[in-house]
């Protein structure tokens, strides 16, 4: 390799390190990146300058009064977008985010089936909904048309997700069972997706906003129509071999579901026959077309037929979270998903089902992001990707142009300050010789 190449690599990698650390507490004086990064004031100044040319980072605003005419940088956000998907039973919903990973803007719209066309098409009303023309023209959200366009797609399913071939296996729903997802998105949408079990989505969505934020081991358990799990292990997103951990209500091959499934379907199955029975003895207020909600409720009032439906899937949710703290020893785990969230009132018949389970059980709580963990999953997944990808990109074309404007510069004598690109990004750089007070 030669010696320009070897500099320019160095000169990309000591870009990357700083601009991740202005991205961590924007805004920032060059003195304390240099400080927080342990490089030398001129190194920090040559990456600051690349990082302008880049239009990867901006002066800014000095906070408070007591700067010593120091200057500011912080992240351009604008330059790219994310657009998360929660592909749900009766939804997809969606949301938009920049390079910040805030949420701008989120849609849902209303499915009737899970044939894999209506997906598609639900996915694209959700992308023109919220991005009209891709964001090319302004957009949703406040954007305007110097924001750059949604650049991935970072989509949560029901179903397991082949890491390699990205078509859906395991899924509750029949239709998307071996659906190409991932293909299929990319060319309805027209941009590079990423896509997740709902479940994992649902943890790193926990983990970065939520309930999991801050803990090392813990799990998201979604109970809806179906149930899984997604897990965080050291801090990190845990798939499996084949993308299938968290798993736990997976039944036998050829059976429909395990006979003590806390699934909604299960739920209903279990509450039609003991409705059933319960009417003919007339003591119940439920009816056979009770649905989960009115099943909680009528147990929130002293039924007691809809208590002991209710007492036994806390029983069952139990199963589920022993299973997984057995095997991985998790501080916490959260319940989301339809059923999940339902289950504020039955904590207490959790936690004592755990007690007699485990001799150390997990806490347990609720998810306080309501339906959209997957969605807050998605935007944070997506926007750690495309920060990435975007930062790759335009560090390495800068470095080029920076490379290419000073062999030119040698070889006419031009003279030094063309070297940097701009006379502006250059004042920008060096700020103010009073900045290290």
């Amino acid at each position: 390799m030669s010696q320009h190449a070897t500099l320019t690599t160095l000169r990309e990698i000591n870009a990357s390190v700083v601009l991740e650390a202005i991205r961590a507490d924007p805004p920032i004086s060059r003195a304390e990146v240099s400080r927080r990064t342990g490089m030398t004031k001129p190194t920090v100044a040559n990456a600051l300058d690349l990082l302008v040319s880049a239009g990867l980072v901006r002066q800014a605003e000095p906070p408070g009064e007591m700067h010593y005419g120091a200057v500011y940088f912080e992240p351009v956000h604008s330059l790219a977008h994310v657009l998360a998907l929660d592909i749900g039973t009766r939804f997809v919903r969606g949301a938009l985010c920049d390079l910040s990973g805030t949420m701008l803007a989120r849609h849902d719209e209303r499915i009737d089936d899970s044939h894999p066309a209506t997906i598609l098409r639900a996915a694209v009303a959700v992308r023109d909904a919220l991005a009209p023309g891709g964001l090319s023209g302004g957009g949703a959200g406040g954007l305007t048309a110097e924001g750059g366009g949604i650049e991935l797609v970072a989509a949560g399913v029901p179903g397991v997700v082949d890491p390699e071939e990205g078509v859906i296996r395991q899924s509750n729903r029949p239709a998307l069972e071996g659906m190409a997802i991932r293909t299929g998105l990319e060319a309805a949408l027209g941009v590079p997706a990423e896509v997740e079990t709902d479940a994992n989505l649902a943890v790193i969505g926990e983990h970065a906003l939520g309930a999991g934020r801050g803990i090392a081991d813990f799990a998201f358990l979604s109970i809806g129509a179906g149930v899984g799990a997604g897990l965080i292990l050291g801090n990190r997103a845990h798939r499996g071999h084949r993308g299938a951990a968290g798993e736990v209500d997976d039944p036998a091959p050829g059976e429909d579901e395990l006979p003590d499934s806390p699934s909604g379907d299960a739920l209903m199955n279990l509450a039609r026959a003991w409705i059933a029975a319960g009417l003919r003895d007339g003591d119940t207020v439920l009816r056979l077309d009770a649905t989960p909600e009115a099943i909680f409720a009528a147990a929130s009032r002293g039924d007691g037929l809809a208590s002991a439906i209710v007492a036994e899937e806390a029983r069952r949710i139990a199963l589920r979270i022993a299973t997984v703290s057995r095997v991985v020893d998790v501080e916490l785990v959260v319940l989301g998903g339809g059923i999940g969230l339902a289950c504020e009132s039955i904590l207490p018949e959790i936690n004592a089902a755990l007690a007699g389970m485990l001799r150390h059980p997990p806490d347990v709580e609720i998810s306080a992001l309501g339906n959209a963990p997957v969605l807050t999953g998605g935007l944070a997944h997506g926007t750690r990707l495309l920060r990435e990808s975007v930062a790759t990109r335009r560090i390495s074309a800068a470095a080029k142009g920076s490379g290419t404007a000073k062999a030119t510069a040698a070889g006419s004598g031009t003279a030094k300050g063309s070297a940097t690109g701009s006379g502006t990004a250059k004042a920008i750089v060096t700020g103010s010789g009073t900045e290290g007070r």
